[in-house]
């Protein structure tokens, strides 16, 4: 069963090998952006959470055959069951929709909510790990937050094997701010709630913001480098001069632009729907420069590969 599990979820991991594969071809380099869309294009597939999630019904019920043709309803069941064993409703909050509606959704959506991960996490009784999985891999975001008030309760409860009703205990104690019946059962979690309450710097986001930076400036630093060996060599410039345009241009040299210099949505392409969202614009970069919106985890991968392209090397020029 481990085996069956490990090549249903490992779809990372299969996806590294496939690009690999590729990239490590003799013939790559005579014909480069052709292999690379193919591998994208046919190799690779965007598993959407919905895909996720079943797999993960699928391994822990020890169903048998491909998961695929499961019908929606005996997931659906599993779903039901494991709420109910492990006392967790369909919403965190009071809300009129029945739980067979709230388990469609989860089972057919593309994406959902960090909130509905978090719920997952007590009815299907994850561990932190696994919960964390889901929102990088399932919903490719960051993992619990620690400066989140409710995703640091949820996160000891994963922690400590502590089911909903455990929760909203904790939680009614936090909005109601009774701290010393918090302090006295749990003075670790209740020190670290009353951090996040009073404002203390969010060390976290902090070191976010300051790894960008770092990697943006190590990107203009090698920007300003090729561009005065190459198109700059009479008038040279400074990593000052260089700006988030510049770092733009390089990335998507290859797609158009509106009248306003703007770079397309390109919905035609194949891949878009892959990348959407993504793309490290100069409004992006100026924006997250002043702080103004979250790092993700695609703006630092994207900043270290727009590095790694501007190094020389024997193999490959930048």
């Amino acid at each position: 069963m481990n085996s069956i599990y490990d090549s249903l979820l490992s779809f990372t991991d299969r996806g590294w090998d496939a690009l690999y594969n590729v990239v490590d071809d003799p013939y790559f380099r005579n014909q480069e952006s052709g292999m690379i869309y193919d591998c994208l294009s046919r190799e690779m597939r965007f598993t959407p959470f919905c895909e996720y999630l079943k797999r993960f019904l699928y391994r822990h019920a020890e169903l048998e055959g491909p998961y695929q043709d499961i019908p929606l309803e005996e997931y659906q069941s599993i779903l039901r069951s494991a709420f109910r064993e492990s006392g967790t409703p369909s919403s965190f909050e009071a809300s009129s929709t029945k739980f067979s509606a709230a388990s469609r959704n989860w089972l057919t959506q593309k994406s959902v909510s960090r909130q509905s991960v978090l719920l997952l996490g007590f009815g299907l009784s994850m561990s932190a790990e696994e919960v964390n999985d889901f929102l990088v891999k399932g919903l490719h975001e960051e993992v619990l937050r620690q400066e989140d008030p409710r995703e640091l309760i949820c996160g000891y409860c994963y922690l400590n094997d502590y089911t909903f009703p455990k929760y909203e205990e904790l939680w009614e104690l936090f909005e109601h701010g009774d701290w010393d019946a918090l302090k006295k059962e749990l003075p670790e979690l209740a020190d670290l709630l009353k951090q996040i309450q009073e404002g203390l710097p969010d060390k976290r986001r902090h070191q976010q913001y300051k790894r960008f930076r770092e990697l943006y400036e190590t990107a203009v630093e090698l920007l300003a480098v090729n561009y005065n060996r190459t198109i700059r060599k009479e008038n040279p410039v400074s990593a000052e001069e260089i700006t988030a345009a510049d770092i733009e241009h390089i990335l998507y040299s290859a797609i158009p632009k509106d009248a306003h210099g703007n770079l397309t949505p390109a919905k035609q392409s194949s891949l878009f729907g892959r990348f959407e969202d993504k793309r490290l614009t100069r409004q992006r970069i100026n924006t997250l420069l002043r702080q103004d919106a979250a790092v993700s985890r695609e703006d630092l991968i994207t900043l270290q590969f727009f590095i790694w392209s501007q190094v020389e090397s024997d193999e490959m020029p930048p």
